[in-house]
């Protein structure tokens, strides 16, 4: 009689195991099938003393650095851009954003740069502003 016993609960252990890991396959696959990436987004790098209403409703900033020029202080702004368009990817406009950013921080023109955090969307923007943030806090390089 304990040899049954022991062989019952064995049998139940395992139909138990069985089934807990067929559950945490189908949960797997519904998360899969429930993924949605975020939308390949297009971004530029925006030149300008004041962002407008109408730039708004274009553009997302997602960076943004302020220097010296010599006739006033201009902006530069990381986008991503909201309509269709066939702007940059975001690392090509974060290389962009970059050789500004380090041409004005070398030339000891920089004012400030920040990222836009409520506007990241996913972890490459995340990245690239990280990235830009480091960068806008180098000493500047001995021309």
């Amino acid at each position: 009689m304990l040899n049954f016993a022991i062989a019952a609960c064995v049998i139940l252990f395992a139909v138990a195991g069985y089934i807990a890991f067929m559950n945490s396959r189908l949960i797997a696959e519904q998360k899969k099938e429930a993924y949605i990436p975020p939308p390949i987004s297009e971004y530029t790098v925006y030149m300008t003393p004041h962002f407008s209403e109408d730039d708004k409703r274009a553009l997302v900033p997602i960076g943004v650095m302020e220097y010296r020029d010599a006739d006033a202080i201009m902006k530069i702004y990381l986008c991503r851009v909201l309509n269709e368009s066939e702007d940059l990817k975001l690392e090509d406009a974060g290389r962009v954003f970059l050789q500004h950013l380090t041409a004005a921080r070398d030339s000891e023109r920089l004012m400030f740069y920040r990222t836009v955090e409520e506007a990241l969307q996913g972890p490459d923007e995340k990245a690239l502003t990280d990235r830009l943030t480091v960068a806008s806090k180098k000493k500047a390089r001995p021309e």
